[in-house]
């Protein structure tokens, strides 16, 4: 954040003294943002899914969060029995917020008590993650939660949605199949995974045909795509809250996980893919 900081402001700089401010105003102008930054709340993730999907794996590959760290400190005890399970993640820079919500259609009974959970979480989160493992065509209860979050929050919710399907490398035919060297899915793993983001997207829209974000499909284990699911991250989170992601974000290179023999051969592939 610094660093961004630095740049950022020795860009404008310039700008500023031909406005006519003295170089000590602008070291004064400089501390005054970099204390209101410090003021603003750090990224705020709701989590949505079954239980094994890899949360905490997926949050520290994003943010190098290596650590939990308690209770988030804006929370009082009576939220925290109102929210459930919130995690405060210290990454290498900053702070992350999640909010591990129940899973909604799993329980008749538990629904009402879930929905009124998410009443309080979803309006003040900036994404809402909604995670699978791969593989897992088990679309059903997904489609029943997103009908009635749907009625419940229409479109504010559709516009901060984001599908994140983890485990890319234990998609058929196995975990064996992944290539070690390269660290890449076989060509048969790929072609399954782009089988199944079709399938997830097509009972996506079936239940939400004005949503218009993508699938990711990522391996937190590997680092694989993990570049792809914070753009795609950052892309849902309201304009203004963008930079929070931004400055927050330290994506684990999935490159580091590469026979040194077939780096060179990695990059150029990656090259062809962006052209």
């Amino acid at each position: 954040m610094k660093e961004l900081f630095k740049s950022v402001f020795q860009f404008v700089t310039p700008t500023l003294r031909e406005k006519g401010m003295s170089d000590t105003e602008i070291e004064q102008l400089k501390k005054s943002v970099q204390e209101e930054m410090k003021k603003v709340d750090p990224p705020k993730i709701a989590i949505i899914g079954f239980t094994g999907v890899g949360k905490s794996s997926t949050i520290n590959a994003l943010f190098n969060a290596g650590q939990e760290i308690s209770d988030v400190r804006a929370c009082t005890k009576e939220e925290k029995m109102i929210f459930g399970d919130i995690t405060e993640y210290t990454g290498s820079k900053g702070k992350v917020v999640i909010y591990d919500m129940p899973g909604l259609g799993e329980d008749i009974d538990a629904d009402q008590e879930h929905l009124n959970i998410y009443r309080r979480v979803l309006p003040i989160v900036d994404v809402v993650v909604w995670t699978f493992q791969a593989g897992d065509r088990a679309m059903a209860p997904m489609q029943n939660a997103m009908i009635q979050l749907q009625h419940e929050f229409g479109n504010d919710l559709t516009k901060k949605l984001v599908f994140a399907v983890n485990k890319a490398d234990v998609t058929a035919p196995g975990e064996t199949s992944w290539n070690i060297a390269l660290n890449l899915p076989s060509q048969e793993q790929k072609s399954n995974i782009d089988e199944f983001e079709k399938y997830v997207f097509e009972k996506i829209r079936r239940v939400l045909p004005n949503w218009k974000g993508h699938i990711v499909t990522y391996s937190a284990k590997r680092r694989y795509r993990l570049d792809m699911l914070m753009t795609t991250i950052i892309e849902a989170v309201p304009l203004k809250r963008r930079w929070v992601y931004d400055q927050c974000a330290d994506v684990a290179d999935f490159t580091q996980m590469i026979d040194p023999k077939y780096i060179n051969y990695v990059h150029s592939l990656m090259r062809e893919k962006r052209e």
